[in-house]
């Protein structure tokens, strides 16, 4: 059943690999997928390794108990406020929450309890004793000082500036040391009580430390009241004294003011009634003034007009003439009259207008007077009003100082001890299962983590795809990796016969090398080349084409050593040489060459074979497999045979030995040396009809691999073949590419 599944999963995987294989996204995450199914089972190994070797750690840890005590601040509102200082029990809020999470944190408080156990003469706290902690925030601060002390140069700075005493420091690490092994929490989200932790080697010294730092919190918060109340008191006292001094003040004001009043009531009456009485009179004198100046303005227009008669008449309407007197008067009589009436008018008018002056300053006198006795009246009212507000304030503060004096008796902190902190039974550390399993998700989490990274940035080639995409050739065959029997050397020591399941790969890649286009009546642009070259050989040669010789030159190129080169090209010359061609490998290789074991040349016959190149058949060495020769031509090892070897490779002599041999050989076999090592190997790619580019599998790099290219491509060669070397079958199949599969 599981074979199936995994099978299944193959299948599936394959089928992501395939579609991905258009879409850039969907192929890095395929590419991911699959790197993580490769590795998963390498991690999960790391993983229980990692966590068996934490669980064996813990034992080397200390072991630390954890008791914990509870403190309930008081949530209810205070109603009488007058009766408790407001320093502490505020109401429940966020805020009044977190300020009491701060005051239970506060390094006095915790020096205060350090002060009260004598931890700065604990081992435990003064720092005198050592021990081994898991505790990643531990290391990381043991760590973090632990460089603080390289840096700052440890004794160095201790001479230069620290003039602390020994007891002042122990104080000092035992304060410390105790704020990293308490810790305190907000029990829920909107309740008002807190938990005290505190963490010791000690059972008993744990749940010593937390009760008293309950009780240090719960005399904090009563100190600080007894504070707020002492000042209130106080300010309470010094207020008073300010209020009977004002107080004796204001009275001495009210009486001295009380003496300079300056009438009676009586008088202020009589005052009052005369301005009134004179505002009657003036009002009345103002209307008669008023009255008579219109009466004769209007005599005055009629005699204007020259309405005598009308103003005689006029004058006895308004009582000025008698009216017997105006029925038959004369013009003159008139005129004269009407004279007399206006100086009658005028004398009265000026009267009145004395009379008017004369009223008008009494009632100026009068308003001034009753001012004055207001203004002594504001001021005196002013003054009794003080004294009433400064008489209540007065006896409110001194009830409030006596009720406060008796507070202290019942003076409550606003919080209490709701449990108490007990003994540990079983140890809170080292939490063995806990750090295994953190251990194990967190090797798991961060192996994932780096295979996909490394992933990413891999530049390997391992699919088909990243072969053809970076080469732009297409693959045709692959050769496996021969891990027990290596194919070079199996051929020549068990006579050419090689192992079935790379004999198969083999005939593969002979099927893909195109040899049956030797016989092919269409040149391709390969053997154009070639035959363009043996034309130009030199005066007085048969001058035949390689297309008359039907010999099929390859040349294999590689872009580094140790690519598989060397193997795969005998391992096709075998093949071939089973199916009945006659196949040479000529050795060009000047760099990594593999037959210099098998090579009879020196390097004067390799320069004497400038001359005359037939010489060289001399050389051709038979191989176990029937119908396969190897002409090596790595006289020996040195920079002077190398040297002699590449002058040769790419000399006309070598054009004409090549000629000479297309006559006796179905398939030449050139294994060239790297492209980006040697320059020749692009130029004995050139001359051959068929290029075979060799890649080792999941070890070339793109980068290599595109320099190669560009090698081949500066001489106007393109791959005809591309071909994947030391293929690791089982773990190809990890890679999601049916091809390698």
């Amino acid at each position: 059943m599981t074979d199936q599944y995994r099978r299944g999963l193959d299948v599936e995987l394959s089928g992501v690999g395939q579609a991905a294989a258009g879409d850039p996204e969907l192929r890095l995450l395929s590419n991911a997928v699959w790197a993580i199914r490769r590795s998963i089972l390498w991690i999960l190994a790391l993983a229980f390794c990692g966590g068996v070797l934490a669980y064996l750690l813990t034992y080397t840890a200390d072991t630390r108990f954890t008791s914990s005590a509870k403190v309930m601040i008081e949530t209810r509102v205070q109603t009488e406020t007058e009766f408790t200082p407001q320093v502490s029990g505020l109401p429940l809020s966020l805020t009044s929450l977190e300020s009491e999470l701060q005051l239970l944190r506060s390094t006095d408080l915790i020096e205060s309890v350090v002060e009260r156990l004598n931890l700065q003469n604990d081992p435990e706290f003064a720092g005198e004793e050592g021990g081994i902690t898991l505790n990643p925030i531990a290391l990381a601060r043991g760590l973090k000082n632990a460089l603080v002390d390289i840096l700052a140069g440890g004794d160095e700075a201790t001479a230069d500036g620290d003039t602390r005493s020994e007891e002042e420091i122990r104080r000092e690490a035992a304060v410390e040391n105790l704020l990293r092994s308490r810790r305190i929490e907000q029990v829920g989200d909107l309740s008002a009580v807190y938990e005290i932790r505190v963490t010791t080697k000690s059972k008993h010294k744990a749940a010593e430390i937390a009760n008293s730092l309950a009780s240090e919190y719960l005399t904090v918060l009563t100190k600080m009241k007894r504070e707020a109340l002492g000042q209130s008191q106080s300010w309470l006292t010094i207020r008073i004294g300010q209020l009977r001094e004002d107080l004796n003040k204001l009275s001495s004001d009210l009486e001295t003011h009380s003496i300079e009043t300056p009438y009676s009531p009586d008088e202020y009456a009589t005052i009052k009634a005369q301005r009134i009485k004179a505002e009657r009179r003036s009002s009345l004198a103002n209307a008669s003034l008023q009255e008579l100046e219109e009466q004769t303005n209007t005599i005055t227009e009629l005699r204007d007009q020259g309405n005598l008669r009308e103003a005689v008449d006029y004058a006895a309407q308004v009582g000025l003439l008698s009216r017997s007197t105006s029925s038959d008067i004369t013009d003159d009589a008139a005129i004269t009259a009407l004279d007399a009436i206006q100086q009658s008018a005028e004398r009265k008018m000026d009267q009145l207008n004395a009379q008017l002056v004369g009223l008008q300053q009494s009632i100026e006198t009068f308003r001034e007077q009753q001012a004055r006795q207001v203004q002594h009246d504001s001021v005196t009212k002013r003054i009794e009003n003080e004294i009433l507000v400064t008489e209540t304030i007065y006896r409110d503060f001194v009830s409030q100082l006596g009720r406060r004096a008796e507070q202290a008796d019942y003076l409550d902190a606003g919080a209490h001890i709701i449990e108490r902190a007990r003994p540990a039974i079983d140890p809170s550390e080292p939490k063995r299962s806990q750090t295994a399993i953190l251990v194990m998700f967190a090797i798991v989490f961060f192996g994932l983590i780096g295979t996909v990274v490394r992933e990413l940035f891999q530049k390997r080639l391992r699919t088909t795809h990243e072969l053809e995409s970076t080469t732009g050739v297409k693959l045709s065959a692959i050769v496996p990796e021969a891990k027990e029997d290596p194919p070079f050397e199996t051929f020549f020591i068990h006579d050419g016969k090689l192992d079935a399941e790379m004999h198969h790969f083999g005939r593969k890649l002979l099927a893909s090398s195109d040899v049956g286009l030797r016989v092919s009546n269409t040149q391709s642009e390969p053997e154009a080349q070639a035959s363009m070259i043996f034309s130009n050989r030199p005066e007085g040669k048969n001058k035949l084409s390689a297309s008359d010789t039907q010999c099929v030159i390859f040349s294999g190129a590689s872009a580094l050593p140790d690519e598989g080169k060397t193997s795969s090209l005998l391992l096709l010359g075998a093949v071939c040489a089973k199916a009945n061609y006659r196949t040479l490998i000529i050795d060009c290789d000047t760099l990594t060459s593999a037959y210099r074991d098998y090579s009879r040349l020196t390097p004067d016959a390799l320069q004497h074979a400038g001359a005359d190149p037939e010489f060289l058949l001399n050389y051709v060495v038979g191989s176990p497999q029937a119908g396969l020769d190897i002409l090596p031509l790595i006289c020996g090892e040195g920079e002077e045979a190398q040297t002699v070897a590449a002058d040769f490779l790419c000399s006309p002599a070598f054009l004409d030995l090549l000629y000479s041999l297309s006559h006796m050989y179905d398939v030449i076999l050139l294994d060239t040396p790297p492209l980006l090592s040697a320059v020749e190997s692009a130029y004995l790619s050139q001359i051959s009809n068929r290029v075979l580019l060799f890649t080792r599998w999941n070890s070339t790099r793109v980068n290599s691999m595109l320099q190669a290219i560009r090698e081949l491509e500066n001489v106007g060669v393109r791959p005809s073949a591309l071909v994947a070397t030391r293929v690791d079958l089982k773990k190809a199949k990890l890679y999601g590419d049916p091809n390698f599969g």
